[in-house]
């Protein structure tokens, strides 16, 4: 057994408490019963795996937790949330890492590692799957398409199952089916005080409702089971336009996207052409505008639904084509690039009006650089057609959306990027006053509130109050339990 850290961190304040010798002692033996418990690993600092194990996707943040339990099922989940209660260990939960907030890892915590929970279960014949958190949508997709089946959900190859599938999802095809926790018939999820439960419409339906878009405030999902639509051939890819008109080109975007049938779900990216071979030489490092499809009804109906969008100036490029479904992640792997700093803000809107667009253009012209990407993307459809009370993500009238992000490598300095980045969210601000909860970012109290509406938050709270009473999981974006401490042991 490799010596541990001589810290662990004080889940009420969060700073790192020094260890007694005796202490020590006692947290060596709690970690060697757990190691030999489990039927998958403890990574500890020193061990040949923890450099590599303890990096997340996210390189804006570089943890050292004091410990990495790579679990391999649901009891080795349970084993390890036990453990991390008892020794009051900060928690994080890792399914893919791709946490905008950081909250994947921690300083001289505990970090659950669900990578390793992969298996999928597939029933053609009633199209329901059960999926486990460590999956990536990718590996999903890839496996139900030769069955002509799919589930909408996320844009990003390497995003895993469980942590976009408690926030919502919003994915290539949320017009046509809405969000993907919209097809969840079930959850088995593992509580703070280390029960394992399944949450259904018939089973314990208010946590159900809960874990439809309120994050990991409440146990840790280690299966989900869903329903499945057809996938197959889809029309999709992106074409580019030259940004001079990039007022003009984001109006008629919106005007065309709003008003197409729910089989075509958009975005638009503002950005500087980068330097790619379908780009003129010319062109690149220019501001240009792109417009992402994916269509997914009769192709030859989606030729014609996606001309006027295919036209609205000279393209640059065009790149929309049938193709299966799984190969639009392609168009997305550079978000998969591990080691690279990410950061984002995230704004909802009602509709997005042409005060909104000319404020978006103006902000963003005077602060683009390669690194930043806008992106706007027309919601509605099958997304707004379920009753806003019916789960945890509320948001269902809001018609649009705009994800503000840089990336850049770990040795640059995103100060600046920072900057231009909240430039532009600010002032858009003013028209929104909601945001999407897998796209926030480290934002504090302000940003999960904006991510539920009163009435939602306050029953999220007497979910948290009933299910983690002492906030174990205290990593996401939190909503904060309200039971007096004294009440609040098991």
């Amino acid at each position: 057994m490799t010596q541990l850290q001589d810290t662990v961190q004080d889940n009420s304040s969060g700073e790192p408490t020094m260890l007694s010798q005796v202490q020590q002692h006692s947290y060596e033996q709690a970690v060697e019963k757990l190691s030999s418990n489990l039927r998958g690993d403890v990574i500890l600092p020193g061990d040949a795996a923890y450099e590599a194990e303890r990096k997340v996707w996210n390189g804006l943040y570089d943890h050292y937790p004091a410990a990495i339990v790579r679990c391999v099922d649901a009891e080795d989940v349970r084993m390890a949330v036990k453990f991390a209660r008892e020794l009051g260990m900060t928690l994080s939960v890792r399914s893919g890492g791709h946490s905008l907030s950081g909250y994947s890892s921690n300083d001289g915590g505990l970090v659950i590692d669900l990578a390793n929970l992969k298996t999928i279960t597939i029933d053609p014949v009633r199209r329901t799957a059960r999926l486990e958190p460590g999956l990536t949508w990718g590996e999903v997709a890839n496996t139900l398409q030769p069955f002509g089946l799919a589930i909408t959900a996320g844009d990003t190859s390497n995003v895993g199952v469980g942590g976009l599938l408690v926030g919502g999802g919003i994915g290539w095809m949320v017009r046509a089916y809405g969000l993907t926790i919209d097809h969840l018939r079930s959850v088995e999820v593992v509580t703070a005080d280390g029960q394992m439960l399944r949450a259904s419409a018939e089973e314990n339906p208010e946590l159900f409702w809960g874990l439809r878009g309120g994050g990991g405030n409440f146990g840790i999902a280690t299966a989900f089971e869903v329903n499945l639509h057809p996938g197959g051939m889809i029309l999709g890819g992106i074409v580019f336009y030259e940004a001079t008109e990039a007022e003009r080109i984001l109006q008629e975007y919106v005007r065309l996207a709003t008003a197409a049938p729910d089989e075509l779900s958009t975005q638009a990216l503002f950005l500087l052409a980068p330097p790619a071979p379908f780009i003129p030489p010319e062109k690149q490092g220019k501001p240009i505008v792109g417009i992402f499809v994916c269509y997914t009804g009769d192709l030859s109906e989606g030729e014609r639904v996606l001309a006027p969008l295919r036209q609205i100036a000279t393209p640059l490029a065009d790149l929309i084509t049938p193709m299966p479904y799984p190969n639009i992640f392609s168009f997305t792997e550079i978000g998969t690039l591990p080691g690279m700093k990410h950061n984002g803000r995230s704004l909802l809107f009602e509709t997005f009006s042409e005060e909104i667009l000319h404020t978006l253009v103006e902000a963003s012209q005077s602060v683009m650089s390669p690194e930043m990407t806008i992106v706007l993307r027309v919601l509605g459809g099958a997304m707004s057609r379920v009753a806003p009370e019916a789960t945890a993500f509320a948001h269902r009238d809001k018609q649009g959306m705009v994800l503000i992000a840089h990336s850049e490598p770990v040795s640059v300095d995103a100060t600046s990027l920072d900057a231009q980045m909240l430039h532009v969210f600010q002032a858009l601000l003013p028209y929104s006053n909601s945001a999407y909860v897998n796209f926030l970012a480290d934002e504090g109290e302000r940003g999960v509130h904006e991510a539920y509406p009163p009435a939602t938050y306050d029953r999220l709270v007497a979910l948290k109050n009933q299910y983690d009473p002492t906030d174990l999981f205290g990593l996401n974006q939190n909503i904060k339990p309200t039971v007096p401490s004294a009440l609040a042991g098991y």
